[in-house]
């Protein structure tokens, strides 16, 4: 080893301490929990130094940044774990708590179209994957996006297409459509599942449910969905799917003719109307909007409207924040965004689908959803897309949100007085610059989520709390890596350095 300055031999580089049975396996894969690489320290003069980027912390002598080093036998987090149902509103309506009263964070896969289309060993499989990956919920449709379609049984829904109010039904109870829909919801519920349940997809220009839904059929349908499953502590509804009720031109272009062309904003009220007062136990509903809008002023008066409805561009934040902040509280979940392997533009790298999700809970989101081409169309492949790389970094995301977020984040701000948290900024919005970062109640500590390089981030503890020391330390979003930074700093000018090689990062300040 070469002599470092005074003589005294230069430490050794520490490789990681990997897990034969962990480096077998394949690299593109998804992750059933936070995985934390273990790494040896070896201190040497006062010095230790860590494996990844070379970074080394003095002891000895005071950087003049917080320099990152990766922390050694750190314990392995578990992501989300299964609830209690029903799901109901926190106190605060901020968010969600389980029939316990814990609290309970909506993260969640689009397999749109799995009620219709998978068999039942094949529905078992997508639910368990993402139940081991971290998920709490599958959003679905129960009926498929094709009108025509029968199921993957070979059983329709209706007596006739788009008959929402003649569903067709097997005599003694036998098997039909509607004994496998109650089949997956059970499922779901066994792995501690939410099936959050789309009635009647409208689809993005109507080419779906939405000319079949008229003021005749919509209250009675929405009876039926009530009786037949309002008993079910695990669902939930999601009324609408990718529409503005409201509009009458791109969002019925698809419609065919001779079906309903107008708005469907009473018809769809009548539906929440008939699903709520039909409903045993406490089922959570919204409205799945059309991207970039919003629905308030359609259903914000309606008392089936229990969460505000954010459906983003690859931009979350700002849609996010928009429903956080209105004056009737409730809590956000951004219902879509942006899909990973996307084929048409914007084509979005595996950082920018996982910075979706992370910027959105960064604005104060209750719920994530996250989706896959692949998976939401059950396509060719779906199976091997349930290990991608995006799935897996939304494991990472339900780890850190178990194990750091149990309680409620609160967005800094200037009218909470935390905005000073980073001085210098948060960068510009809508760009890969843009920072996003939440405070735990009671000045207990923040997250940070820092979405490019940088060669440090200065920040402000006392934003938190006044006097009291805080930890502080990175978390990879790609691979669930924690690098250690200090454990007892305090004052409004604490450089913290940055993880070598890292595309973005979660800061974690606690106390």
């Amino acid at each position: 080893m070469p002599p470092m300055p005074g003589g005294q031999p230069a430490a050794e580089r520490v490789e990681p301490v990997i897990d034969p049975a962990r480096a077998a396996r394949p690299a593109r894969r998804g992750v059933s929990r936070r995985e934390v690489i273990r790494w040896g320290l070896i201190g040497v003069g006062g010095l230790a130094v860590g494996g990844l980027g070379g970074f080394a912390i003095g002891r000895s002598t005071a950087p003049s940044a917080d320099a990152p080093h990766p922390i050694a036998d750190a314990p392995t987090a578990a992501p989300l774990a299964a609830a209690a149902f029903p799901i109901s509103l926190s106190a605060d309506a901020r968010g969600f708590v389980d029939a316990e009263g814990s609290p309970f964070f909506y993260l969640a896969d689009t397999p749109w179209n799995a009620i219709s289309r998978m068999t039942r060993e094949s529905f078992t499989t997508l639910a368990t994957a993402r139940r081991d990956s971290g998920f709490t919920g599958l959003q679905m449709s129960v009926l498929d996006f094709d009108p025509r379609a029968e199921n993957a049984y070979g059983h329709a829904p209706f007596a006739e297409r788009g008959a929402l109010d003649d569903p067709l039904l097997a005599e003694d109870d036998g098997d039909d459509y509607w004994s496998h829909v109650a089949w997956c919801i059970d499922t779901c519920a066994e792995l501690g599942l939410v099936a959050c349940l789309v009635p009647s997809w409208y689809g993005g220009w109507g080419d779906s449910w939405r000319g079949y839904v008229t003021a005749d059929n919509a209250g009675a349908y929405g009876a039926f969905l009530a009786d037949r499953f309002g008993d079910r502590a695990n669902v939930w509804w999601l009324l609408g799917g990718d529409n503005d009720p409201s509009d009458e031109g791109d969002a019925t272009s698809g419609v065919p003719g001779g079906l309903n062309r107008g708005p469907v904003i009473e018809e769809t009220i009548a539906m929440g109307r008939a699903l709520r007062e039909g409903a045993a136990v406490t089922q959570l509903m919204s409205y799945h909007t059309a991207r970039r809008m919003t629905v308030e002023e359609y259903f914000g008066g309606e008392d089936w409207y229990d969460i505000s409805a954010a459906y983003s561009g690859e931009d979350s934040a700002p849609y996010v924040a928009a429903e956080y902040a209105r004056p009737t509280v409730r809590p956000v979940v951004l219902w879509e965004s942006y899909y990973e392997a996307r084929d048409t533009e914007p084509m979005l790298d595996r950082r920018a689908v996982r910075a979706q999700a992370y910027h959105a809970l960064m604005a104060g989101a209750a719920g994530i959803v996250y989706g896959h081409e692949l998976v939401y169309a059950v396509a060719d492949g779906w199976v091997e897309a349930l290990a991608s790389e995006s799935s897996g970094d939304m494991g990472v995301l339900s780890a850190i949100i178990a194990d750091e977020a149990s309680e409620p984040l609160v967005p800094v701000s200037d009218a909470a007085g935390t905005s000073a948290l980073l001085p210098d900024g948060y960068g510009t919005p809508g760009t890969t610059s843009s920072v996003g970062a939440v405070t735990l109640s009671d000045g207990r500590g923040a997250l940070v989520y820092v979405n490019e390089p940088r060669s440090q981030i200065t920040v402000d503890t006392t934003a938190l709390h006044p006097t009291a020391s805080f930890g502080i330390r990175w978390i990879n979003p790609a691979t669930g890596e924690e690098f250690f930074v200090a454990d007892d700093r305090t004052g409004d000018d604490v450089s913290v350095g940055w993880p070598s090689t890292w595309s973005d990062a979660v800061l974690v300040i606690r106390r």
